[in-house]
């Protein structure tokens, strides 16, 4: 770079919780008349490599969603037609093996449908309709479903929390997405216990889920937000890369990380409404 008058770089790195950085580099030689030297530019482009990869993958979600879906339901109509027309004609033996494997396809179609469904969901997730939202409440509505959970759920909710500036569909869904991870990395434990906590953050509010599992493995705070990456054996690795693309489009952010103790934390801040004057 010392013999180039202008110089551009980009390097990218990880930060000490798991994250990766990228910045931009511009540099221009001083010239010598003014005593000589560089004049280097940093620019944190992070945020719009993000932005560039999520809207990637929606149109890679979306194909696939498309090109999918047209050939299952046939696939399905005909085993199911298979069965009907073939099991009156063969023994109890052949009519077992008939039934368990048009079973078999009819059962993995259907995943597959679902599968097709989340790739549609997140390729298509609508522009937020922003309101003022009482976030303890809408948390309050989603525990409903928790009712009968395996892992117990504590709530420490602040009183006179100020509304937050959403969609509250959209919220509910980043809510169930983070008790329901919760839930399968709880699976199997003893005292398996979430901890949900909402508080006042600056001119922000701070949506905080903790659990007392293994905690996020290396490899997940590294890539977790990026579409169809799990370590579950089944799932579409979707559910954080849903909660990024809602935060981040509420004007939010989102971060992932370990407790110091055990057990995995992830921590949402999310704008106040405009009603409680404050942006």
């Amino acid at each position: 770079a010392a013999t180039e008058p202008d110089w551009n770089r980009q390097l990218e790195f990880s930060n000490p919780d798991g994250s990766t950085q990228t910045l931009l580099l511009h540099g221009t030689r001083l010239p010598d008349s003014t005593g000589g030297g560089w004049v280097v530019v940093f620019d944190d482009i992070t945020r719009l490599i993000a932005a560039q990869r999520t809207a990637a993958w929606a149109e890679v979600a979306r194909r696939l969603a498309h090109e999918i879906k047209n050939p299952l339901t046939p696939i399905q109509l005909s085993a199911e037609r298979l069965h009907f027309k073939l099991a009156d004609r063969l023994d109890d033996e052949g009519r077992q093996m008939l039934e368990r494997s048009t079973q078999t396809i009819v059962n993995q179609v259907e995943a597959m449908k679902n599968l097709v469904n989340a790739f549609r969901d997140y390729a298509r997730l609508p522009a937020p309709r922003l309101s003022a939202i009482d976030l303890n409440a809408l948390i309050g509505e989603v525990l409903e479903l928790y009712e009968s959970a395996a892992a117990g759920i504590r709530l420490e909710l602040a009183p006179g929390l100020p509304a937050v500036q959403g969609d509250a569909s959209q919220i509910r869904q980043v809510i169930h997405n983070m008790l329901q991870n919760a839930q399968d990395a709880l699976a199997g434990m003893d005292n398996a216990e979430v901890h949900v906590i909402t508080q006042r953050e600056g001119d922000r509010v701070l949506l905080l889920f903790r659990d007392n599992g293994p905690g996020f493995p290396a490899e997940v705070l590294a890539h977790a937000f990026e579409p169809y990456f799990t370590t579950k054996s089944r799932g579409t690795g979707l559910g954080l890369a849903m909660v990024k693309k809602i935060v981040d489009e509420h004007g939010g952010d989102v971060r992932l990380g370990n407790r110091d103790g055990s057990g995995a934390e992830v921590r949402i801040r999310l704008r106040l409404a405009e009603t409680n004057g404050e942006h």
